[in-house]
This record gives C-alpha cells, sequence and structure tokens, in this order.
C-alpha cells in the first residue's frame, strides 16, 4: 500500500511541474508575441553615409522631418536622394540632414514599412547616426530611429511614435514608446517593450 501511495504521490508531483512548467512556457510565448510592435529596420545604409560628406548643392536648414521632427543649427546641409533607409532592398525618398555643429546625420521618409510582426504599414520613419567625433561622444555609427505610423499600425499606439537605440553595428539595444531629446540629439524610451 506505501508503495502505491508513493507511486501515486510521484505521479502528482510530475503532473504538477508538468503544469507549471507548460503554464511558464505559455507566458514566456504570450510576452513574445507581445513584442511584435513597431518595425523592422536595418540602418546599414544610413550608418554608411554618416562616414562621407555631404554632397556638392546642398541647401541649408534648420530641422527635419514633418511628425518627426528634430531641430537643426540652421546651417545645418539638406539633400533629398534615394536611400533604403529601413533595410527592406527598396530604396525610399529620403530627406537627408547633415548637423555639421553636431557631427550627426539624419534622414526622414515618409512609406510603406514593414512591421515587425511581418505585417506592413506606412508612416514616417527618421533615423539618426552620430558621426565621428560628434559633440555627444557616442560611438561613431551608433544612434536611434523613431516612427510614427499611420493609423496606429503595426502594433504602435496611435499618436504615439515608436523607435529603437541602435549601436554602432545597426543592433537595437532598447525599443519601444519613444520621444527625442531635442537638446541631445537622442531618444528618450518612455515606455519600454516588453
Amino acid at each position: 500500500m506505501a508503495k502505491h501511495v508513493a507511486r501515486y504521490v510521484s505521479f502528482i508531483i510530475v503532473l504538477l511541474v508538468s503544469v507549471a512548467v507548460g503554464a511558464a512556457q505559455t507566458q514566456s510565448q504570450t510576452q513574445t508575441q507581445g513584442s511584435s510592435a513597431g518595425l523592422q529596420v536595418n540602418p546599414s545604409q544610413v550608418q554608411k553615409k554618416a562616414g562621407t560628406p555631404p554632397p556638392a548643392g546642398t541647401t541649408k536648414t534648420s530641422s527635419v522631418g514633418q511628425n518627426v521632427k528634430v531641430a537643426t543649427p540652421p546651417d545645418s546641409d539638406s539633400w533629398a536622394e534615394q536611400i533604403d533607409v529601413d533595410g527592406s532592398g527598396t530604396a525610399e525618398q529620403t530627406n537627408t540632414v547633415w548637423d555639421g555643429a553636431d557631427k550627426v546625420l539624419l534622414s526622414d521618409s515618409a512609406g510603406t514599412f514593414t512591421c515587425s510582426n511581418g505585417a506592413t504599414g506606412t508612416g514616417e520613419l527618421l533615423i539618426a547616426v552620430n558621426g565621428a567625433g560628434n559633440k555627444f561622444g557616442r560611438p561613431p555609427g551608433s544612434g536611434f530611429w523613431v516612427a510614427q505610423m499611420d493609423k496606429g499600425q503595426c502594433g504602435v499606439p496611435a499618436g504615439t511614435t515608436w523607435g529603437c537605440k541602435f549601436d554602432a553595428s545597426g543592433t537595437a539595444t532598447a525599443c519601444g514608446v519613444a520621444t527625442i531629446d531635442q537638446k541631445n540629439n537622442d531618444l528618450i524610451i518612455v515606455t519600454a517593450q516588453k
């Protein structure tokens, strides 16, 4: 009889452990699914541009962007060109600005982008890349991107901006609902991605 009770207790323990592991896996999958907000952005093409001087024939500007806007010194070089800003394989018409005082390259484009969940959405994407010798002492090639999607697409809450900071290799280091610190040309993550 004691043998049967011991087996029964062992069975119950194994069953409870299995249920607990299953619940933990389900919670982990739910958290992963919940983190599908935002865009798929590979800023490598903009990073490459940060290491080259502005082309001839630029105009002067004091800002870049429309809904997602960054103020720059009034003598910043501005030009338009086709760049694959998000790494999708398709070049977008991009407004590009070189902030020579801070040594930061900014690009702004509007169009169709691939969401993190594989769907597509339309909106505005601004990318900032720190150049060599930037006044903030940040690694050259590092920076941030920030997007405002139309009608809350790509899991981005309507009326908010979503962005990521990235390192010099273009790898995202922090993402979430974000705002731009205009004084320091930096991204502030307001609500981090889960």
